[in-house]
């Protein structure tokens, strides 16, 4: 952990003519002229309870000692993130995944056995953690009478903490590629019509049980036609996203803003807004494939997963699962929030930070409240969260690699603010990015060594950084 001295002496470093001062002292950026940040007026945005998320393979679930309540670190890492969120288990691997109640659990990216033990042990885990889960069903190679007996079996070890039953995964795909699941004609009135037929049978035998789909790989079209067609048996509209494929990866996309990602959060609130029924982003990260090493786990990685949270928030999403682990593929991500080794070793990897940084700027928090805030070509951009209204906490988010930025946030009408910093590290290779001046330590807890108190309404933020203010007055409710 770096001292205060420490800390403050880097920052000075990294970004010449940074100052922090109060009384009739400002702060000012060099050659650049300060950006306000404003409120819009619009309407505030509520964040659902449950919006943090994390998303794994099913392989993840079957090794015992994982996934399990005996994994303290594991479950103080994801305490850390929310009180309560949604872990979901699925990913391609479920395509590839029987259950076998008294067999040997196995975790293999194309043979994964999912036991009695492994269940319970993860209902342990869910409980400890105060989170639910998403569970996904072979949909692809299994039978709906495998997935009758499955969701009996989840539904009785989960309980409470199940959220919702998951049919296959990236559905629209099922019919393309050497090795299809369904005939070249699969298309959503074909998927439509199987879906309708197993969650008819599922229900019968587990009458509780609620259905998120359609869970695509990028089709809104179907999760549209999904919200339309709707008789209850859909309880969560899903599909994924990812910023691109890891071989056409690279820092500067996870620098710019994505006119996709936009589009698809536009549409996907349009027709949750129709349908009245809750849409989640089951699935994301920086680049399928794995992510992009050097990048996906850099400070880029943390400051892009800072920024989707809270762009996906501001859209009214009821969450987002960031994929982690170990993938399809059978390697651990470098987009991983959590890292694990073979024996079950958690360690928090860079896009936890980011994370972190939004479990603090939501801290208190009820609402995202709309802003406007010009930045002028750069590559910045800036949130306010708050509740009943009035705003709290101003995020500013500085993805550019060389400009500082200053930001006023006087029109918030905050007073004076504590300021906590996520950036890169200096002095750590292990941990190349922390938040509020402190690392995740090793039992997977975290507490800000040092914030800043800025008295004049004037953020500094240094290039590949970000800073979450928080209204003195916020601190005392």
């Amino acid at each position: 952990m770096l001292s205060r001295r420490t800390a403050l002496k880097w920052i000075l470093n990294s970004a010449a003519g940074l100052a922090v001062t109060g009384g009739n002292g400002r702060a000012r950026a060099q050659g650049d002229s300060p950006l306000a940040l404003r409120p819009s007026g619009g309407p505030p945005v509520a964040i659902a309870d449950e919006f943090m998320g994390l998303g794994y393979e099913m392989s993840s679930v079957a090794p015992i000692g994982l996934l399990s309540g005996d994994n303290h670190t594991y479950i103080e890492l994801v305490r850390g993130l929310s009180e309560h969120g949604v872990i979901r288990v699925g990913g391609i691997v479920a395509d590839y995944t029987r259950f076998d109640p008294r067999g040997q659990s196995v975790a293999d990216p194309h043979n994964t056995v999912i036991t009695e033990e492994s269940l319970y042990q993860f209902a342990k885990f869910l409980k400890q953690t105060g989170w639910r889960a998403i569970w996904s069903l072979n949909f692809a190679q299994g039978t709906v009478q495998d997935a009758v007996s499955e969701a009996q079996a989840v539904s009785q070890a989960l309980g409470a903490h199940l959220l919702a039953f998951e049919l296959g995964n990236e559905v629209e795909n099922y019919g393309r590629g050497p090795r299809a699941f369904r005939p070249s004609s699969w298309d959503y009135a074909a998927y439509r019509k199987e879906y309708g037929e197993w969650t008819a049978a599922i229900r019968k035998a587990v009458p509780s049980a609620r259905f998120a789909a359609p869970d695509t790989a990028s089709s809104v079209e179907w999760a549209e036609q999904m919200a339309r067609d709707a008789n209850g048996d859909v309880q969560l509209l899903t599909t994924h996203y990812y910023r691109a494929h890891q071989a056409q990866g690279s820092a500067e996309l996870l620098a710019t803003p994505d006119p996709r990602l936009r589009d698809v959060l536009t549409r996907m609130r349009a027709a949750s807004t129709q349908s009245r029924i809750p849409w989640r982003l089951c699935e994301t990260n920086s680049f399928s494939g794995g992510g992009l090493p050097g990048v996906s786990d850099a400070t880029i990685g943390a400051l892009w997963t800072l920024d989707t949270l809270l762009l996906t928030a501001s859209y009214g999403c009821s969450g987002i699962n960031l994929e982690t682990g170990v993938n399809q593929l059978g390697f651990l991500s470098s987009y991983s929030p959590i890292r694990n080794d073979q024996e079950g070793h958690a360690s928090p990897g860079v896009p936890y930070y980011g994370m972190l940084a939004f479990a603090e700027a939501r801290r208190r928090c009820t609402q995202v409240l709309p802003v406007d805030f010009d930045a002028e070509g750069r590559s910045i951009t800036a949130y306010t969260l708050g509740h009943a209204g009035k705003p709290h906490v101003a995020v500013v988010i500085n993805r550019d690699a060389k400009r500082e930025a200053l930001v006023g946030i006087h029109d918030l009408q905050m007073g004076h603010v504590h300021t906590l910093r996520l950036m890169g590290s200096a002095t750590n290779d292990a941990n190349p990015v922390r938040f509020g001046d402190a690392f995740v330590q090793d039992d997977g807890r975290w507490a800000a060594a040092w914030s800043e108190t800025i008295l004049d309404g004037m953020l500094k933020v240094p290039a590949m950084s970000a800073v979450v203010a928080r209204s003195k007055e916020s601190h005392r409710e």
